[in-house]
């Protein structure tokens, strides 16, 4: 069996849409994951679905968002909530920029258990039209507002949109085939792990997590210091795990010192002006929490981003939306994550400076203020 469905964005015009099909016992978490291969989005931010007035979503396990009364999409399977043709549902993706999209089961396709192909399992895109709107552009309105700047070279912010978008980027381009790819190589992880799916064969030697593990423990201690400087040599991400692993704390400091300074430097260089390269700050942020995970420093790095991005707004004046979404949806992230801690020390530790954030940006445009200030109601 497997469920046909479309899915579209919605506010956009013309229309953003795909076609595709997937196995209907995959958990909601697994739709979402093919919706961002499909859709072209790179799953950076957080979502849920709305099935007949009832949220699945994300759910922590230590708070799991109960009072909310949240489903958890990685154990809701689609066919126990979605069995009938021609049944919409909304699936929710960013809180900030508000991408929704409507989901629509167009056929419901039965399989002969006996003449079933395991081909039937994974998920296959079908068709579409139109390129997926890059991240953290604002939203609906920030889209269009990018696509009619870069289509006049007069436009007041066509210099800006063409430097901050990437190279290739084509709003109408769209490839069946290279999402398809996309799908086969994500295979095992958006397919039903039913009691008759057999294992597919291997085309090309992977190493895994256990067997690199096994491979190690066998390895004699002159082995494994060759292997462990090899890398250093060849990978600059290695090196600076390794600093932080083996030199400690001096090495987390100057780590968590240069990535400030990527972060400050797209709002506050110390020469020239700002390239504002939010995706870069970003990306600061979220390599220094994979290479250390320190959660307090990250968090602390996120804290810098938003202070640069109200300070910015503040001696320059009103920026565009796309920014002040991007700073809304770190602002998030920090609520949550203060919200989220037990102990109540990162809560006491940044609640000062969590709230100047929402008093500096008092006169600011966009919604700006009034959405940062309601993001603060929900600190507790």
């Amino acid at each position: 069996m497997n469920y046909i469905c479309t899915i579209e964005l919605n506010a956009i015009e013309p229309k953003i849409w795909r076609k595709f099909q997937f196995h209907p016992e995959i958990t909601f978490h697994q739709l979402h994951t093919i919706i961002q291969i499909v859709m072209g989005w790179t799953d950076s931010h957080l979502y849920h679905f709305n099935v007949s007035g009832k949220i699945i979503g994300l759910i922590d396990p230590e708070y799991g968002f109960q009072q909310n009364k949240t489903l958890n999409a990685k154990k809701e399977t689609v066919i126990s909530h979605l069995y009938l043709e021609n049944t919409d549902i909304s699936y929710m993706y960013d809180f900030g920029d508000g991408w929704e999209h409507s989901i629509k089961l167009v056929k419901i396709n039965s399989v002969d258990p006996e003449s079933a192909k395991e081909e039937s399992l994974y998920p296959l895109c079908l068709g579409g039209a139109r390129n997926c709107p890059p991240e953290d552009i604002g939203g609906p309105w920030g889209f269009q507002h990018m696509l009619e700047a870069i289509r006049m070279p007069n436009h007041p912010d066509h210099n800006h949109f063409i430097e901050w978008l990437e190279e290739d980027y084509d709003p109408e381009k769209f490839a069946c085939d290279e999402v398809n790819v996309l799908l086969h190589h994500k295979q095992n992880k958006v397919s039903p792990k039913l009691p008759h799916q057999k294992p597919k064969a291997s085309k090309a030697a992977k190493l895994t997590k256990s067997a690199l593990n096994k491979h190690l423990k066998q390895m004699s201690p002159d082995q494994l210091r060759e292997l462990i400087i090899t890398s250093f040599e060849v990978s600059k991400e290695i090196g600076k795990i390794l600093a932080v692993r083996i030199i400690g704390e001096e090495a987390e400091k100057a780590l968590f010192q240069e990535y400030r300074d990527k972060v400050e430097n797209e709002f506050f260089p110390k020469s020239g002006h700002g390239k504002l390269r939010l995706k870069e700050a970003k990306k600061a942020i979220s390599e220094f929490e994979k290479f250390t995970g320190n959660e307090r420093l990250t968090l602390e790095l996120m804290l810098i981003y938003v202070e640069n991005g109200v300070e910015f707004t503040v001696t320059y004046g009103d920026i565009n939306e796309r920014f002040y979404s991007s700073v809304v949806s770190v602002y998030a992230d920090i609520i949550d994550r203060v919200n989220l801690d037990v102990t109540g020390e990162l809560f006491k530790e940044y609640e000062s400076r969590i709230n100047s954030v929402v008093s500096n940006s008092i006169g600011t445009g966009w919604g700006f203020y009034d959405n940062l200030s309601e993001l603060n109601s929900e600190l507790v």
